[in-house]
C-alpha cells in the first residue's frame, strides 16, 4: 500500500527518505484551506503595474511562460529586454512544460504547425540544462495546496482545477530558490 506506514524503503538513486506526512501538515497549518472563503476580484493588465526598478539589483530571474511566449511574437517590452540583457536568469521547468506541451497539442497536419513549433523547439534546445530549476516535492506540494484553494474560491470547475498549479508551482519555486518571477 503506498502509504503504508513503517515501509520506508529506499530505492537506489533516491537521495533521502520523505516523510510526507509532516511535510503536508506543516503546509496545512501554513496554508489552513478553511481559512480561504473569498473570492479574488479581477484586475485588468493595466492595473498590475510592472516596475523593473523595483526588482533588487542583485536578484536573478525566473520567466513565466508568459515571457518567452512574448518573445516569440516580438512583443517583450523595451523595459523587460532590458532587465533580462542585465540579469542571471533561470528557467523553471514547469514554464518550460508550459512551452513544451504546444508543441504535441497542435495538429501535425495542420499547415501552420511547423512554424509554430520550431521557434518553441529552438528556444527549448537554446536553454542549458544548468539554468532549469526543478520544483523539490516540498515545492509541488504546497503549491498544489495553493492552487486548490485558488480553485475552488474562485469557482473553478473540477475538470479545470489545475488550472493555477503551475502558476502556484513558479511562485513558490522562486521564493525557494531566491530569484524573482518575471
Amino acid at each position: 500500500m503506498i502509504s503504508d506506514p513503517g515501509l520506508y524503503l529506499k530505492p537506489d538513486g533516491c537521495r533521502r527518505i520523505l516523510n510526507l506526512s509532516s511535510d503536508v501538515w506543516s503546509i496545512i497549518s501554513r496554508h489552513d484551506p478553511a481559512r480561504w472563503r473569498r473570492t479574488l476580484s479581477h484586475r485588468s493588465k493595466d492595473n498590475l503595474p510592472f516596475d523593473p526598478l523595483r526588482i533588487p539589483t542583485d536578484a536573478s530571474l525566473l520567466f513565466d511562460a508568459t515571457v518567452y511566449i512574448d518573445q516569440l511574437k516580438g512583443q517583450l517590452p523595451l523595459a523587460i529586454i532590458n532587465l533580462i540583457a542585465s540579469r542571471i536568469i533561470f528557467h523553471a521547468a514547469p514554464a518550460l512544460a508550459e512551452l513544451a506541451v504546444t508543441i504535441g497539442a497542435l495538429d501535425p497536419a495542420g499547415r501552420r504547425t511547423r512554424s509554430a513549433v520550431e521557434p518553441i523547439v529552438d528556444t527549448l534546445t537554446r536553454i542549458s540544462p544548468s539554468r532549469i530549476i526543478v520544483p523539490s516535492y516540498e515545492v509541488w506540494l504546497e503549491a498544489s495546496v495553493i492552487a486548490g484553494i485558488l480553485s475552488r474560491t474562485q469557482g473553478v470547475s473540477k475538470r479545470d482545477r489545475r488550472r493555477f498549479l503551475n502558476d502556484c508551482l513558479l511562485f513558490f519555486l522562486a521564493s525557494d530558490s531566491g530569484v524573482s518571477v518575471l
